[in-house]
């Protein structure tokens, strides 16, 4: 436990906005799943409170992720214009994304994909949101890649940086994706009911949502890689960002096969 509170600490010490922020997204994450227990409403068989409360928990992850990154940079980088535009422009960006989401779910009306005018409009606005994101996490990747504190091993310099470019990337293409085939099912069932918790990816047919997630995951696990293999070498980081490159690809690819990765 007292790592534990170290660790969040040095997270505020870091960056406090996307720290706090974090603590936001992680309550709404536990509001959604109070609310799931006492509405019954569904969509596409699953509670209208699934979707805001996966949005907000992949939000926790990425802004903590984030809140660490800052520490990595430069004290000169940390406050440049380059990092203020990557700081403000996501949290606009996910305040306004998950505060629609949750709205819709409160009217028991999907967010995505959806079919009133509103809701239409509001979807491609989120788009460009979502595509926002995923670009300050590419900046801020190549800021600790080109602006990285240079008393920090310089492998743990890359896994930071490579994994948020890696996300970046790889999310703007597998989100963009989902978004233009207008649906993360290819083949199988067009309906969470069946699936397994939490993510809810098809069991009977391919779903781009497995390859997002890996993609947008990716600024978790390369530094994950350095935290458990603490002699790891860059080479080797290089060696893991391609691997995690070729295993979102994978996925990706399955899903276009008609392939389910769920058991």
């Amino acid at each position: 436990m007292t790592k534990l509170r170290a660790i969040f600490a040095a997270l505020d010490q870091r960056q406090p906005i996307l720290a706090r922020l974090g603590w936001v997204m992680l309550i709404i994450v536990v509001f959604c799943l109070m609310a799931a227990m006492i509405d019954g409403r569904t969509i596409k068989g699953v509670s209208v409170w699934v979707k805001p409360a996966k949005f907000a928990a992949s939000f926790v992850a990425w802004f903590w992720t984030m809140a660490w990154a800052w520490g990595v940079l430069a004290p000169t980088a940390r406050n440049s214009w380059v990092a203020r535009i990557v700081l403000w422009g996501s949290v606009l960006a996910a305040i306004s994304e998950q505060a629609w989401i949750l709205f819709r779910a409160a009217l028991g009306q999907p967010s995505h994909f959806a079919t009133d005018r509103l809701g239409e409009i509001a979807y491609r606005l989120m788009g460009l949101g979502a595509m926002t994101l995923v670009f300050l996490a590419f900046v801020l990747g190549l800021l600790v890649l080109l602006r990285g504190d240079q008393q920090q091993p310089k492998n743990w310099r890359l896994a930071v940086g490579l994994g948020l470019v890696i996300s970046g990337i790889l999310g703007g293409i597998t989100g963009a994706t989902i978004s233009s085939v207008t649906t993360p099912y290819v083949g199988g069932t067009m309906t969470d009911a069946a699936n397994f918790a939490p993510f809810f990816w098809s069991r009977d047919g391919g779903d781009l949502r497995a390859a997002h997630f890996l993609a947008v995951h990716a600024m978790q696990a390369l530094p994950a890689l350095v935290l458990v293999m603490r002699s790891v070498t860059p080479a080797a980081v290089g060696l893991a960002a391609c691997v995690w490159v070729a295993l979102t690809a994978g996925a990706y690819a399955a899903a276009f096969a008609g392939m389910s990765l769920s058991p």
